[in-house]
């Protein structure tokens, strides 16, 4: 069964579809030891139809729609390895990982897309849409996954986390820094919460140290220029 090396874990997983296959083709390696095995059901793919019918109103591909699911597993894999998923676009600026989430549609992936015109060379795309993070010794780093998002922005890489920003439409730019309580609330907003208590309490212990080490910031901006410039002040690097 071919392995994947997604976020520093060894996953087995044997492709029904092209799409899936082409999806997770730049994580693919030749190691033949896996942490985690995933065999996608019947049963698996029509859930991921019938959700996908239910936010987008139309039939999901069938490739998609298990691509999904493997998704899914790993996310619940991964809270018993020091991480978590985030719905976020981010980008590495100067060796760090600059976070922007917000609910779908509030322009993550314009804001991401901003920085990188601005800085050009000096600003890279980690993924656009659905990385994971994972707690290590030195701190909290991020990682590109397969899951790239509708524009396919990303790669293969991964950056120490530097700050967080959640994202709000607004005219004219702004930044905040943010309390504790406000930056749990918005995180668990963008990320997947698991059924089990103990896995949930460990996801709150996560993010709480997630947020005592990393600075986060309410980002209200526009599409201009400026709204990068504006983030850029709150950072000391």
């Amino acid at each position: 069964m071919p392995i994947y090396r997604i976020a520093q874990m060894n996953i087995a997983v044997e492709p029904r579809f092209a799409y899936t296959k082409n999806l997770m083709a730049d994580y693919l390696v030749e190691d033949t030891e896996s942490e985690l095995t995933v065999i996608v059901t019947d049963e698996m793919i029509a859930y991921e139809q019938a959700l996908g019918m239910k936010i987008h109103g139309e039939r999901q591909h069938e490739g998609v729609c298990e691509s999904v699911a493997i998704l899914r597993v790993i996310c619940d894999h991964i809270i018993r390895r020091g991480g978590f998923f985030l719905h976020c676009s981010c980008v590495k600026y100067h060796g760090k990982a600059i976070i922007f989430t917000a609910p779908s549609g509030t322009g993550k992936s314009t804001h991401a897309a901003l920085w990188m015109r601005h800085f050009g060379d000096e600003v890279e795309m980690i993924n656009d849409d659905k990385p994971l993070v994972r707690e290590q010794e030195d701190g909290f780093v991020i990682y590109g996954t397969p899951w790239r998002g509708k524009h396919g922005r990303g790669i293969n890489t991964s950056a120490p986390i530097g700050a967080i920003f959640f994202l709000e439409q607004a005219p004219e730019n702004a930044v905040k820094k943010l309390d504790g309580i406000t930056a749990l609330t918005l995180l668990m907003q963008q990320t997947v919460i698991p059924s089990g208590r103990d896995d949930t309490s460990a996801l709150l212990d996560m993010l709480g140290r997630l947020i005592e080490h990393i600075p986060m910031f309410r980002l209200s901006c526009n599409i201009s220029d400026e709204a990068v410039t504006t983030a850029l002040s709150a950072l000391d690097f």
